[in-house]
């Protein structure tokens, strides 16, 4: 059984990469990291990493930052942040996830925005085709 499933990209205004093959990769990524879980996400804010509110290197590895919302999660008003890692800054393989609590869209950043904005506050990333063939478990 195949399953067709929609997802809009998010970034913060003026941070969506203007390189196409960098915004395909990282739209890739945020996909694969969020289906890590078996999640069917229908809306991902991919956002830059910074930790205490600093840029800073994770000690875990590099990784893009993003946070997802699937079906009931957008019904509520609530997100899930995760990190997808990588072998490094220019590989685009996901190599290991994590995946925080459900926290709500206001809960604010360093600088005292909500970490999901409404969507006035956001650009939508063109629609991009990204798909995955089922596991034989999935179905």
């Amino acid at each position: 059984m195949s399953t067709i499933n929609i997802v809009k990209y998010y970034f913060y205004r003026g941070m969506m990469p203007e390189d196409k093959e960098l915004l395909k990769n990282m739209v890739s990524l945020a996909y694969q990291t969020a289906r890590d879980r078996k999640l069917y996400p229908k809306a991902i804010l991919i956002r830059s990493t910074s930790i205490n509110g600093r840029h800073q290197e994770d000690p875990n590895g590099w990784h893009l930052t993003f946070c997802y919302k699937d079906q009931e999660q957008l019904k509520s008003n609530v997100h899930t942040a995760c990190h997808g890692y990588t072998p490094g800054k220019d590989v685009w393989q996901l190599v290991k996830s994590t995946h925080a609590g459900t926290k709500p869209d206001s809960v604010l950043k360093m600088n005292g925005k909500p970490v999901w904005p409404s969507e006035d506050e956001l650009e939508v990333a063109p629609e991009i085709g990204y798909g995955h063939i089922p596991s034989p478990g999935d179905c």
